[in-house]
């Protein structure tokens, strides 16, 4: 007998073995009402066969996680769209808490809005990000009809939508005034205009938010502003002189200028910009040609030696302060001294025969650890942390990285009383406190 005849002839006999077992399956099945027959054979091995019910549990369970899977992607993705924050925000209505300057995208218009390589025209910016900027009219209820005598008694800026539901920022300086007496009015681009509330303001960095009770708003889309580079043409869009909307166009003149708005301030990162800023842009934005917010305008310098100079607080350096004034009212984290002084550069100590250069004190706040030392009024910090300090960026410099309760030490030198000699040097040390200069919430609705 050949292979095949032999493979037939086995075939043959496993179905005359499986034909039996059937037949004996049959017979007890109907003397016992039970079957003994395996319905699988695995490798020569018969597996008893059990009958699989579908699993209803198993089938809930798999809908239950897909349907949470679902629930954490869209999450993520409006948090991304609409910034961290957004839900607790939207439960319990406060105006205060965590947040992430959302990134937005920019409005598409008709192609004849567009430069060849895909950027805006000045035209297009001021077409898409137009309605984003408002103007903002900072007014005090101490004045009424019967006592104008020629001054409304207002001060104007303007403002950048920074999320659909009503959040603007604008500079410090805008939303200045007394807490009791001053109001802010929004007007947007199509002359609606909302009462707004003051959410947290930064004078030290000219940086402050406030909100209007508004939704579907056209937020701005800001973008990094490491990436802007010098000869890169901008427009500039604000409120100059009340004139709502205005636009400018110029080009970025310089980079990373370290500049103070006013006394008091400490320096900020800036872009300097030759589009006109005047009086009431302050607080608009400085846009690339591709819709997005390089900067927040802030100043120019005012003098008859100099125009078309003009500067804007980066994104860079205002987004962080941005979050912490919306989630906290305040910037926190800064520390103080506790010292108002006078700061009498190196160069300046020369020019007038000063014994030394350094922060020559003006006062001492009662409150401050700095006043339990030897140091009095009319003496000279010369140094902090071994560092030569003379102003409040180099004060910064000095104190860079510490927290509040930390110690630092100081190298402090004292004069005569006419000025002119130095009677002594000493070291003291202080706990630093905690800088709450920035200015909470305080308008009502």
């Amino acid at each position: 007998m050949d292979f095949f005849d032999k493979q037939i002839e086995t075939t043959r006999n496993c179905y005359r073995e499986a034909k039996k077992a059937v037949d004996l399956n049959e017979e007890n099945k109907e003397s016992t009402g039970t079957s003994n027959v395996s319905k699988t054979v695995f490798w020569g091995e018969s597996i008893p066969y059990k009958r699989q019910k579908r699993s209803v549990g198993r089938f809930f369970a798999i809908l239950f996680l897909l349907l949470m899977t679902t629930a954490v992607l869209a999450l993520m993705m409006t948090t991304a769209v609409l910034g961290k924050g957004w839900l607790s925000n939207f439960l319990s209505g406060d105006n205060r808490h965590s947040f992430t300057l959302p990134i937005y995208d920019t409005p598409q218009l008709e192609n004849k809005y567009y430069q060849p390589d895909g950027r805006y025209t000045a035209e297009g910016v001021a077409k898409a990000i137009g309605p984003s900027v408002v103007s903002i009219v900072n007014y005090s209820t101490e004045i009424n009809m019967g006592t104008l005598t020629g001054s409304t008694g207002t001060s104007q800026g303007s403002g950048i939508i920074i999320s659909e539901d009503g959040y603007i920022v604008t500079n410090a300086h805008v939303v200045d005034g007394d807490p009791e007496t001053t109001r802010f009015m929004v007007i947007l681009y199509d002359d609606t205009m909302y009462n707004a509330q003051l959410v947290g303001s930064d004078p030290k960095s000219d940086i402050a938010v406030i909100k209007i009770a508004a939704s579907g708003l056209s937020p701005a889309q800001f973008c990094d502003s490491d990436s802007v580079s010098v000869g890169d043409e901008v427009v500039a869009i604000g409120s100059p002189a009340g004139l709502y909307g205005s636009v400018t166009k110029g080009i970025v003149s310089g980079i990373k200028r370290s500049i103070k708005v006013a006394e008091g301030m400490r320096e900020v990162d800036c872009i300097q910009v030759d589009a006109a800023i005047n009086h009431g842009n302050s607080g608009g934005a400085l846009l690339n040609m591709w819709g997005q917010v390089i900067g927040i305008t802030s100043s120019k310098l005012n003098s008859a030696l100099y125009d078309s100079i003009g500067f804007a607080i980066t994104t860079n350096e205002a987004k962080p302060i941005i979050e912490q004034l919306i989630e906290n009212g305040i910037v926190t984290g800064g520390v103080k001294v506790g010292i108002t002084f006078r700061g009498i550069s190196p160069l300046t100590a020369k020019m007038y025969e000063y014994p030394c250069s350094g922060l020559l004190i003006v006062e001492i706040s009662e409150d401050s650890d700095i006043s339990n030392t030897e140091l009095r009024t009319g003496d000279f910090i010369t140094q902090i942390n071994g560092k030569e300090v003379y102003d409040l960026s180099t004060v910064d410099e000095a104190l860079e990285g510490a927290k509040p309760g930390d110690t630092a030490a100081a190298i402090v030198t004292r004069i005569s009383a006419d000025g002119e000699i130095i009677e002594e040097v000493f070291e003291i040390s202080f706990i630093l406190g905690e800088d709450t200069s920035a200015t909470d919430g305080f308008t009502e609705e």
